[in-house]
């Protein structure tokens, strides 16, 4: 028997008042292989919500803060697995709030740098790899 997927939606959040473009990310607590990685902000739709609604929802929940502007730019789907899933990702570089970690599923928030983020997907630290190719649409290469 097949299973329905769970769908979650996550962001791209951007910002640029340090001087320098920065990515936001969450440091997962879940006790698993994803333990300590870094993750993007999201989570999931929870039954009769909408994909943008959840994703609102999600960010302030997780972190405090208000998209103010948003696009989707990337579906990524795990259909073949145990449990399937579809990721819908979105690009932001508007918010209003100041970004905290609000939730026991993350230990800390940071934002990186392209260079800062390189790092972290080269030495192992990103707790999904599609993140990498997603972060081409800010303009990053990939590491």
């Amino acid at each position: 028997m097949l299973s329905r997927p769970t769908v979650s939606a996550h962001a791209l959040i951007m910002d640029h008042s340090a001087g320098e473009e920065r990515l936001l990310l969450g440091r997962l607590a879940y006790r698993d292989h994803r333990w300590r990685k870094w993750a993007l902000p999201g989570g999931f739709v929870d039954a009769g919500e909408g994909l943008e609604q959840a994703l609102l929802r999600e960010v302030k929940e997780e972190i405090g803060v208000s998209l103010t502007e948003w696009r989707q730019v990337d579906v990524v789907t795990f259909l073949e697995q145990r449990a399937p899933h579809i990721g819908f990702v979105y690009l932001s570089r508007a918010f209003s709030g100041q970004a905290q970690c609000l939730t026991r599923e993350l230990l800390e928030i940071d934002w990186f740098t392209q260079e800062q983020f390189r790092q972290l997907a080269l030495n192992g630290d990103l707790a999904y790899n599609e993140m990498i190719t997603q972060t081409c649409h800010l303009g990053w290469p990939a590491p």
